[in-house]
């Protein structure tokens, strides 16, 4: 992972005195309403006047900062003891139905210790708090926004997709004739690289060649593989193989993986895209070219690449050099994501200010779709003005952020830039998981609602759809991979991201000597993760709140460096240590009280997790799939009162109903890997805050229980790779009224009879059915709400039915890998809001 350092015209999140005033902002909302319970009404004062200043039109000195990011982290401290004691306080008196402030005192003769402790925390936040510099002036365009209004600030629109691209048809149809023009020979593969800077558009003009009709037509096999930096010859084989397969790989050697591709690829006329290449030694590029030289002579490589080095290493022509767009095209573009469609005309005045600022982005199609983006809904000249004439654009261009970067940082709401900086944890170029990406931010504690009735997950959600609104995440594809929904960050967005993280994250590796102890998140990468020895200089840091193996996807190998870390450093609230081959989790993590995401996954040796880690009573998220030695869940997991998801492998045959139904925070259960699994608990019916539930890969299940029907809040329902379930009797399921997307893959046999509960779905993917013919006629009750429909790996699948055109609301329909002909509805004029027609067989 890069280094990228912090500049002196653009703060990270920690010396960003705005950025840190309002996350502590945030934070004295929860303290008042704790110094309100405890009537410390003194501290209450002060606090609420604090409150009031930062919301009116004030501002902080730049040398406060240091006391700011102090009190914020005061402030967190005195939150979250106050959460474990009404926790401890939950699971003493499960029975009561008093208010929380009410159940708070009930039990203050028990604990009059703690509220001394608690009371003295909090008089100390309010000496800090005095010692901050106010300083009341009047801030361009009229002082600040409180971060309590701040979403009402944010875009109305969840999210943008531009499909249309712009000013690459040259480029398109030169790739496309280079293609199609040249045979080649078995002797050599031909290998045709683009090469251009960073954001400049290779990736996307390597997808117009990609879906082009000229390609879809002329080559019998079409394979786009991701390399991004690490290049590892074994990883791509995987990649291709899981392309050309309907059953992933796993777990084969390298010989193995070698055969398969040269028996997928052999005399097959082929194109393979390997989309951002940075690998620049001949040796490696060569053990993979071996297994790719068994096509016709016709088979082709397209390579994007910001390197000419690596393009003379793989090409066999010369490469194409793609420049920025011409100055027409980056107008249309920066004015297609700052406005909705056609409303240009109407702001003529804005239209001119547009012309100035895309001068600024040097014709590079990401700066304008993001600074274009940040103005979207903007409609007041000033501000666009302002942005015009913004000291950035005359910084130091030798900086790593270009000021077309940093200016759509700039413009992000506080709370946005502090989850966009906490995305440097992932490493650059991977996939990344929603669902993961949501709870961390929650378990990190960067997501705050305004009242008790707000949602943190649906919270997160909207900050998500925000930043990919402004295009800083993208490639966003719900259950592309079935089991869950993903996003990539461009390269470039991940620069910023660690930009803005400055101090608070480092890269831990071999070659580290100094680590700042201001880092609050580490991520491991090419250490020796054998023995039990941490750095000499992060040991100390007992203020650490993530650590991360994600780098280079492998865990510690033993349990001595698991202890070591949980021992030094209790103020955890993050520890990821999937991918890891330890046999035994120490017990010693049950003193992590602040831990809320634990991640376990993919270690073949552990057998069972510690009794000890249910008294994780803040644990929100636990991971533990792909563990096929695990024997069960622990012992008394109901205690952990927290826990919202639950992602479990385990060799039980069946969950015992008080361990699951114990669970009542659940939001999330997926049950993934259970090979003995022959029955899920009737405890589910407990679950009443439910709303994901997935049941992947469990090949004895037979049938589901009754207690599904309870299930009144579960919005997604997935069930894929169950070889024994068949769905024919649906009455279990038929109280589940909130269904939003259900998924059904790799079942033997899916009933076409009448549902009554999908009034409100509105994704529906059917993958992997052997025996589908058409679409089962209980999907048209859901004709006025289905919006996404996606068909894909069913051999048997021939036709779409004709009260298809009943489904009024559909506005995405895919089908692929359907072999067998098949013909449209007549009728397909009357889906008026479709959008996207896909079918790729």
């Amino acid at each position: 992972m890069d280094l990228v350092k912090e500049s002196a015209t653009f703060p990270s999140i920690t010396s960003d005195t705005d950025v840190v005033a309002d996350m502590l902002l945030l934070k004295l909302y929860s303290v008042v309403d704790i110094a309100r319970a405890l009537n410390m009404h003194s501290a209450l004062r002060k606090v609420e006047h604090f409150v009031r200043q930062r919301e009116g039109n004030c501002c902080f000195l730049k040398k406060d900062a240091e006391m700011l990011k102090l009190n914020f982290y005061q402030a967190e401290n005195v939150i979250e003891e106050y959460e474990i004691f009404t926790q401890r306080k939950q699971l003493l008196f499960p029975s009561s139905n008093s208010s929380k402030v009410c159940r708070f005192f009930s039990c203050i003769l028990h604990s009059m210790a703690y509220r001394i402790r608690l009371c003295l925390e909090i008089r100390k936040l309010t000496k800090n708090l005095d010692k901050v510099h106010i300083v009341f002036a009047s801030k361009m365009y009229g002082g600040f926004a409180s971060p309590r209004r701040e979403r009402a600030l944010m875009h109305t629109r969840a999210s943008v997709h531009c499909t249309d691209v712009v000013g690459r048809d040259i480029d398109r149809d030169i790739v496309v004739g280079s293609l199609l023009s040249n045979s080649g020979n078995e002797a050599n593969l031909f290998v045709f690289p683009i090469v251009g800077d960073g954001g400049i558009g290779k990736t996307t003009l390597a997808k117009l060649v990609y879906n082009d009709l000229r390609i879809v037509n002329n080559f019998q096999l079409r394979l786009w593989i991701h390399v991004s930096r690490v290049f590892k010859v074994e990883r791509v084989l995987v990649q291709i193989m899981n392309s050309v397969r309907e059953d992933l790989c796993e777990n084969l050697d390298m010989n193995e993986l070698q055969k398969l591709v040269r028996e997928a690829l052999y005399e097959k006329n082929y194109l393979i895209v390997l989309d951002d290449v940075w690998n620049e030694d001949p040796m490696k590029w060569d053990e993979l070219k071996k297994s790719l030289m068994v096509g016709t002579c016709g088979s082709k490589i397209l390579v994007t690449t910001r390197h000419e080095a690596v393009a003379l290493v793989m090409g066999t022509v010369p490469a194409y050099c793609l420049k920025g767009l011409l100055s027409e095209d980056c107008l249309t573009l920066f004015l297609r994501n700052a406005f909705e469609q056609g409303q240009e005309v109407l702001y003529p005045n804005l239209v001119g200010i547009a012309s100035d600022l895309v001068q600024n982005c040097e014709g590079n199609p990401l700066h304008l779709v993001t600074l274009g983006s940040s103005l979207r809904t903007e409609t007041e000249e000033w501000e666009w003005g302002h942005v015009k004439t913004h000291r950035i654009w005359n910084s130091n261009r030798d900086d790593t952020i270009s000021p077309a970067m940093r200016m759509s940082y700039e413009r992000l709401p506080s709370t946005l830039k502090v989850c966009l900086a906490y995305c440097s944890i992932f490493p650059k170029g991977c996939v990344i998981e929603i669902d993961k990406l949501i709870q961390l931010w929650v378990a990190e504690g960067l997501i705050s609602k305004s009242d008790e009735s707000d949602d943190l997950e649906h919270i997160a959600i909207q900050y998500f759809q925000e930043l990919q609104s402004r295009s800083l995440f993208q490639d966003v594809e719900e259950y592309r991979s079935i089991y869950t929904s993903i996003c990539t960050m461009h390269d470039l967005v991940h620069d910023l991201a660690l930009s803005a993280a400055g101090v608070e994250f480092c890269t831990v590796n071999s070659h580290i000597l100094n680590i700042s102890d201001e880092v609050r998140r580490v991520a491991f990468s090419d250490y020796d993760l054998s023995g039990r020895e941490l750095p000499i200089s992060l040991v100390s840091n007992g203020s650490l709140r993530t650590i991360s193996f994600s780098v280079d996807e492998v865990g510690p190998m033993s349990t001595m460096f698991v202890e070591n870390c949980i021992a030094r450093f209790m103020q955890l609230r993050v520890l990821d240590i999937s991918d890891s081959c330890f046999d035994e989790l120490p017990s010693s993590v049950g003193e992590l009280k602040y831990l809320r995401y634990l991640d376990v996954s993919a270690n073949g040796s552990i057998k069972e997790l510690p009794d000890s880690i249910n008294k994780l009573l803040s644990l929100q998220t636990l991971r533990a799939t792909r563990c096929a030695q695990l024997e069960g869940l622990p012992k008394d997991i109901g205690n952990l009162i927290s826990l919202r998801h639950l992602h479990i492998t385990t060799k039980q045959a069946c969950f015992p109903d008080k361990a699951i139904g114990c669970l009542s925070s659940l939001c999330s259960l997926y049950i993934h890997g259970c090979k003995n699994l022959v029955s899920l608990s009737e405890g589910l019916q407990h679950l009443t805050s439910l709303r994901t539930l997935a049941i992947i890969g469990c090949p004895r299940l037979t049938f589901f229980p009754s207690a599904m029907k309870h299930l009144t809040a579960l919005e997604n329902l997935l069930i894929i790779d169950c070889e024994e379930l068949t769905l024919l009797e649906w009455q279990d399921i038929e109280g589940l009224r909130m269904l939003r997307s259900l998924v059904i893959g790799g079942l033997p046999e899916l009933e076409s009879k009448d549902v009554q509960c999908l009034d409100n779905l509105q994704m529906l993917v059917l993958a992997g059915l052997p025996q589908l013919v058409t679409l089962p006629r209980w999907l048209e009750g859901a004709s006025a709400t289905l919006q996404y429909l996606r068909v894909e790996r069913c051999p048997s699948f021939t036709s779409l039915p004709k009260w298809l055109e009943n489904l009024t609301a559909l506005e995405k329909l895919e089908i692929s890998k359907c072999p067998k002909t098949f013909s449209l509805p007549e009728r397909m004029s009357c889906l008026t809001n479709l959008k996207v027609l896909k079918i790729d067989n």
